[in-house]
């Protein structure tokens, strides 16, 4: 960990720290709209993990252990001495979930945001060949192998399209570091052993028998939504219904960790809840302060 240093910004005068874990493959500036609509609430940290963006390249394995190390490391560096609520979208999630278990004395709530589960293997083992043959974690890791061999106008022309919506919150300049972000070969090698490791970062999660005692709320996707999204690409309805009932008894199991757990569920909103329904997730952080 010498030298390594962390692309993150600080955003936002409030007195409660929120800490946000964005989901695989993800970038910070994805969180922009929110972070408008909560920053005279909220100081909010956002960075991005190693091998993202302007971070520094790791040395270590992609495990969720080693990211959560490394986070620690990153705010003891920035002075954060307060206990603060840390939120993790997707595989954010699985990060944060390791985090607080490592570090339980410095948080002060948990926010998981259609978190993925310690027990995603039982999504992998389901009777979904279709789905499997499309998005199973073996696939995930292939096609991120795959994207990680193309040069920089190749995943530049790939991503246009997500590119383009970031034209609406960001600044020229952090435009460029958006582009340069998700055109970066590298990333694709490190989003590939991220997804490679799942199914041991959950056994590791298991293995360690402590939640912190405070507040946790699980936002979880509507289920009818994402089923309906699934049949539009052409997933048989029986499957899409068997995995969207299956990640909502994972949501379901996550809330169990803690005493002071709640369920959520995000109405009309697919698995990009901070997109779709930043309303509830802004009423959830507020009600943690």
């Amino acid at each position: 960990m010498d030298n390594v240093n962390f692309e993150y910004k600080i955003i936002g005068d409030g007195n409660t720290t929120l800490l946000i874990e964005t989901g695989i493959g993800n970038s910070f500036y994805d969180w922009y709209p929110l972070i408008e609509e909560i920053k005279d609430n909220f100081t909010v940290i956002v960075y991005h993990r190693l091998g993202y963006g302007k971070s520094g390249f790791p040395t270590n394995s992609r495990t969720t252990r080693n990211i959560a190390y490394e986070l620690n490391t990153l705010l003891k560096e920035i002075e954060v001495k307060e206990k603060y609520i840390i939120m993790g979208h997707s595989f954010g999630g699985i990060c944060v979930q390791q985090y607080v278990k490592m570090y339980p004395n410095e948080i002060k709530a948990v926010v998981l945001l259609d978190s993925t589960s310690y027990n995603l293997q039982q999504i992998d083992n389901l009777d979904t060949p279709i789905i499997n043959s499309n998005c199973s974690i073996d696939k995930m890791v292939n096609i991120c192998k795959e994207l990680s061999l193309k040069s920089k106008q190749e995943l530049r022309n790939e991503n246009a399209e997500i590119i383009s919506n970031y034209n609406k919150y960001v600044t020229n300049e952090e435009l460029k570091d958006v582009i340069e972000f998700f055109a970066n070969p590298k990333l694709y090698k490190i989003v590939s052993e991220e997804f490679a490791n799942w199914v041991h970062d959950g056994e590791d999660i298991k293995s360690i028998p402590t939640f912190p005692n405070v507040p946790l709320r699980v936002i979880a996707r509507d289920k009818d939504i994402e089923t309906r999204n699934w049949i539009k690409y052409k997933i048989p309805e029986k499957e899409a219904i068997m995995h969207e009932d299956k990640w909502r008894q994972l949501q379901e199991e996550l809330v169990l960790q803690s005493s002071k757990g709640k369920l959520i569920v995000a109405s009309n909103s697919d698995h990009l809840i901070h997109r779709n329904r930043p309303d509830i997730v802004i009423n959830c952080l507020k009600s943690l302060i």
